[in-house]
């Protein structure tokens, strides 16, 4: 028994130092490529005033089950792994504004019909960003940014721009993907019924992975690229090879 005892009090000893060791690890500067991002913390009430107004914005008038808020989101949030995974520093204020409008102008009531999204959105981003006291001095940058995320268009060479647009490919990608595509089911033009959309899903699981231009998003790719094949191999064998959908 009191050698049982030694055990627990050195056990207790070393958890106590492991915890301790944590906390003071934690309170260092971080280093090496994941702090060469600069990042402001994601809805805190420390981040800037207009990071909040433009993000209410979206949820307030981007509503979209594909490209709404929500894709905008995860756009941002992946666009900085892949700049930590790459080592490189991109500039969070212009990222994170065009990450929740690069896709303003394909959702009513700012679409306009023969105009491409993107330079749609082009044309509208200015006015958000200034009412919401953006730093207009970035808003160059912003649409930049935008101006190249569509997948069918070439990559800008601007390296936050080819991380964005590999971001927004990836969101076509994997389970996600196969979510916003079965949304728009009856509701696009490209998906009047379910076997369209799950061609959709197959030919968006060909094709995308070809357009990544970072190693980290290719590497990202691979890994959603086997998410959408085991979705379509389980649905085959509940639907009679995708006969009976």
């Amino acid at each position: 028994m009191r050698d049982l005892g030694r055990r627990r009090r050195g056990f207790l000893t070393a958890a106590v130092l492991l915890a301790a060791g944590a906390v003071l690890a934690g309170a260092r500067p971080a280093s090496g490529p994941a702090a060469a991002v600069r990042r402001a913390p994601a809805d805190t009430t420390a981040e800037a005033p207009w990071r909040a107004k433009v993000r209410a914005f979206a949820e307030a008038h981007l509503q979209h089950t594909a490209w709404g808020p929500a894709h905008g989101r995860r756009d941002y949030e992946m666009t900085l792994q892949l700049a930590r995974a790459e080592g490189l520093t991109v500039d969070d204020d212009a990222l994170y504004a065009a990450a929740y409008l690069h896709d303003m102008g394909g959702i009513p009531p700012y679409a306009v019909p023969g105009v491409d999204h993107g330079d749609r959105s082009i044309q509208l981003v200015d006015s958000i960003l200034r009412d919401a006291g953006f730093p207009m001095q970035k808003s160059a940058l912003v649409k930049e940014i935008i101006d190249h995320h569509q997948y069918y268009r070439p990559p800008d060479t601007l390296r936050v721009a080819v991380l964005f647009r590999d971001a927004d490919i990836l969101d076509f990608m994997g389970a996600i993907d196969v979510a916003r595509i079965l949304s728009l089911t009856t509701r696009e033009k490209f998906t009047p019924d379910l076997p369209h959309a799950v061609a959709v899903i197959k030919q968006q699981m060909t094709e995308m992975p070809k357009l990544l231009q970072s190693d980290a998003a290719k590497r990202e790719g691979e890994k959603r690229a086997r998410e959408m094949q085991q979705y379509l191999d389980a649905l085959s064998a509940e639907s009679d090879s995708l006969t009976v959908l």
